[in-house]
């Protein structure tokens, strides 16, 4: 049974360094190359590798970053794909983590045209509603003091329809409560600064997602998922009920998931991917991070602390 966190830095430094690229599996993530490239830079930030990056490498991060942005303003999933909201936001934390500029002005105005009368967000031109849109715009016009661009009121009113009999949130109304919702729904109403629902009901919820292997579950009867560490206890941080849950518990779950070659998987024993080894890390730099000399991660935004520490307008929503 593992007990220290493996060294995960040289795992995520080689993820481009592929030698399957004519396999099925490359190109049917293609889609996913920006959130892919958000996952792995904001683990080596938590892990203190991000500098470590060549910086011819990260010159070429740069320039196919900015080729992701469409016409439109917002962001595809990779070079020629279509822009959506989720991706949008995927490439505004890009740019922060790379410390360099999009072109702000053009993505929050796609944003702002994502939103729809009832105050909800559509993810793109298709029209599909959903709270994890309401949290990418938030978070990505707070990020970029472009916050006057939308209807803040009833975005939060949008998201108060999405609570449950259960105290917890669903993607849309009358939708199954949701792990990843609640940090979705959590991070927008905070950030709409509209806090005004039951803590404790959403706290209990997400008290019963701990599962007695000490991972959480994003649903009642499912299985613990190392995912819905970030997703979950991000939110008990951001309402401050970070010990409703047995912390110990959550973090020893977290470290039996390791792979001692690098990188976390979803449960013990099971394949390692950078998606899991984000939210790993992340929750981890929010339970025991200084055990781990972890950065921090903010709850709120995800990005890590040392970056939005620098960006005065972002200071006032730090948890």
């Amino acid at each position: 049974m593992q007990s220290q966190l493996v060294y995960h830095g040289d795992y995520l430094l080689s993820l481009d360094k592929s030698k399957d690229l004519d396999s099925i599996g490359y190109y049917l993530s293609e889609h996913l190359r920006i959130a892919g490239g958000y996952w792995t830079l904001n683990a080596l930030a938590c892990v203190r590798r991000l500098y470590d990056i060549p910086q011819e490498k990260k010159g070429n991060l740069i320039e196919w970053l900015k080729g992701c942005q469409n016409a439109d303003g917002g962001f595809g999933g990779n070079t020629n794909h279509d822009s959506h909201i989720t991706n949008t936001h995927y490439g505004i934390l890009l740019s922060f983590l790379l410390d360099t500029e999009v072109n702000y002005d053009a993505a929050a105005n796609y944003i702002a045209q994502r939103q729809k009368p009832d105050g909800s967000f559509e993810g793109d031109k298709w029209g599909e509603v959903d709270t994890r849109f309401s949290y990418c715009a938030l978070s990505s016009l707070t990020l970029l003091n472009k916050r006057h661009l939308i209807d803040i009121q009833k975005a939060a009113a949008f998201v108060k329809e999405c609570r449950n009999y259960d105290g917890s949130f669903g993607g849309i109304p009358d939708a199954e409560s949701h792990g990843a919702y609640v940090f979705c729904c959590v991070g927008t109403l905070f950030l709409c600064e509209e806090m005004t629902f039951n803590i404790d009901e959403l706290a209990m919820w997400i008290h019963e997602r701990q599962t007695n292997k000490g991972g959480l579950n994003g649903r009642p009867e499912k299985l613990a998922d190392v995912c819905y560490s970030w997703w979950m206890y991000s939110a008990l941080c951001i309402i401050k009920r970070e010990n409703w849950i047995n912390q110990k518990s959550l973090e020893n779950y977290i470290i039996q998931c390791q792979d001692f070659d690098g990188g976390i998987a979803d449960r013990p024993g099971n394949q390692v991917d950078v998606f899991h080894t984000f939210f790993g890390l992340a929750a981890l730099s929010l339970i025991n991070g200084e055990a781990y000399n972890l950065e921090p991660i903010d709850p709120v935004f995800a990005l890590p602390r040392s970056i939005l520490l620098k960006k005065e307008h972002v200071n006032k929503y730090l948890v």
